[in-house]
């Protein structure tokens, strides 16, 4: 009996080109281009080389796509893993001098890895990670998908602002990739009745949404570690009879759906049972106050700070190799169980965000290394991509929902963010009276273009999550209230004609600031 896995990899970093360096803004992004990225590629290029299929679906944001293909990025990338290293290197140093050889070697243990980043980024990727995507999917084991061009939370927005993201989330893939896509991650797999039309109108043949869109039943963004902050009226939805271990296609839709599957997303992502927890793994929110270095391990999930101990990278990998095997044994139990329910061939839908592999789990791009040898070696399990898929397949309709905690839009939608919907909602109608009435001429155009560009900007779903969470919510809200000022002076000298020499200065510094999808 063979059962199939669907490795499926979200990735998203929100604009932070030129929006700050440390600790809010483009750190962010080169942390998860050295500790996600780079590694993940060079792991499965290494894949590749001795013979191991590795077929993986990766989404990549718009935003995050125009950054990675940004010289200025690129550059700004090596000279913060040159910073790394001499930090590293000026650690390595005081704790030598002060006793503590154990954290001094775990400093040269960083050193040697931002390096390595450096060489391999420079080297082996030739500085150009989009180059490199292209090629592991021209080599036909990786199938790239899009999302929206801000990755918005899609649900909450009006018709006008739909078409943007959805339309400027395809344009952005055809020109980092030069051909059409023809999946969509819906952003935090955010879906109402009704959006797959718009996908359809886009050319998109398919999408995913969480477990309980499918199945019904208890949402598992209850289980996610961010939800362990919040609390929310959390309903459980109707159970349906449908299976996650088979794709759909919309009712009368020709589009397909594919759910995420319970058992498999629970196992990494669950905060109280999911493996990036395990005493041994490296401790993610405990920093060196010389360096922001990470030195300790979990030691105990619930343990306080001042009990944590020094992190061992080989213990660490033991542990890697143990719950690779764990997890690849739990996706066969889970396809025999699939067979006993009568599923000839079902599909095991194990969806990610990518950063959660390198960045929040230290070991977690060696996991996934393990996880698809293990694969490889079974012989009950074959990956499988969406365009393996037969066209056959029954028609359903799904829930209204996210993955967020409660299923539904709470996360994003919510008493500290209200404020904001009703500024998003305010400009988008501007903007649509603006398109409506524009006077054509090229200034007129290029202004029109930027004010677009910010809208989508400010539709960002980052900062209403950001806010929600209370993390980093002053920078959140900085952002999202400067992409709504230049808004407004942009919609302002449009509907006035007022395009004074002080005006166009500023317009040339805003588009260098702000230039997300330049080829607009």
């Amino acid at each position: 009996m063979n059962s199939n896995i669907m490795l499926v990899l979200h990735s998203h970093i929100p604009y932070v080109k030129r929006q700050g360096r440390w600790p809010f803004g483009e750190v962010w992004l080169f942390e998860a281009m050295a500790e996600t990225y780079v590694p993940f590629l060079q792991t499965w290029f290494r894949l590749q080389e001795e013979g191991i299929r590795a077929p993986v679906t990766l989404s990549f944001s718009p935003t995050l796509l125009d950054q990675l293909s940004s010289s200025y990025i690129q550059q700004e990338f090596v000279v913060y893993l040159r910073e790394r290293e001499k930090k590293a290197a000026e650690d390595e140093r005081y704790y030598l001098s002060v006793g503590e050889p154990q954290i001094a070697a775990l400093s040269a243990f960083y050193h040697r890895f931002y390096r390595d980043i450096r060489r391999d980024f420079l080297i082996e990727l030739d500085g150009d990670i989009i180059a490199a995507l292209k090629k592991l999917q021209g080599d036909g084991d990786v199938e790239i998908i899009t999302t929206a061009a801000s990755h918005a939370y899609l649900p909450l927005l009006d018709q006008s602002s739909l078409h943007h993201q959805i339309y400027w989330g395809k344009r952005a893939y055809e020109t980092h990739f030069g051909i059409s896509p023809e999946g969509f991650w819906l952003p935090e797999c955010g879906y109402y009745q009704g959006l797959e039309d718009l996908l359809i109108a886009n050319g998109f043949k398919y999408f995913y949404v969480d477990s309980h869109a499918v199945e019904g039943g208890q949402p598992l963004g209850d289980f996610s570690r961010v939800s362990a902050e919040l609390e929310c009226d959390c309903e459980t939805f109707a159970n349906t009879g449908l299976s996650t271990y088979r794709p759909y296609r919309i009712k009368g839709k020709d589009i397909m759906v594919l759910g995420r599957n319970a058992m498999v997303s629970q196992q990494v992502w669950s905060a109280d049972y999911g493996y990036p927890g395990d005493e041994n793994y490296r401790e993610f929110h405990k920093k060196s106050s010389r360096s922001g270095f990470k030195y300790w391990k979990v030691t105990d999930r619930q343990g306080s700070f001042d009990k944590k101990l020094p992190y061992d990278p080989e213990k660490a990998m033991l542990k890697v190799r143990q719950h690779a095997q764990h997890f690849v044994k739990g996706v066969e139990n889970t396809g025999h169980e699939a067979h006993k329910l009568g599923f000839s061939q079902p599909i095991i839908v194990a969806c990610y965000d990518t950063e959660l592999f390198g960045h929040w789990w230290w070991e977690g791009v060696s996991w996934l290394d393990e996880v698809v040898r293990g694969i490889n070696k079974s012989s009950h399990l074959s990956f499988i991509l969406p365009a393996d898929i037969s066209p056959e397949m029954p028609e359903a309709q799904v829930f209204e929902s996210s993955w967020g905690m409660g299923g539904k839009h709470y996360v994003w939608d919510n008493k500290e963010t209200t404020w904001m919907w009703e500024i998003i909602k305010r400009a988008s109608s501007e903007y649509e009276e603006i398109f409506k009435n524009r006077i054509s001429g090229d200034l007129q155009e290029k202004v029109l273009a930027q004010a677009l560009r910010e809208l989508i900007l400010l539709e960002s779903s980052d900062w209403l999550f950001m806010v929600t969470n209370n993390l980093t919510r002053d920078y959140a809200m900085k952002r999202f209230f400067e992409h709504y000022a230049k808004f407004l002076r942009l919609t302002n000298a449009l509907r006035d004609g007022n395009y004074s020499n002080d005006f166009l200065s500023w317009l040339e510094n805003v588009q260098m600031e702000d230039d997300f999808l330049s080829y607009m």
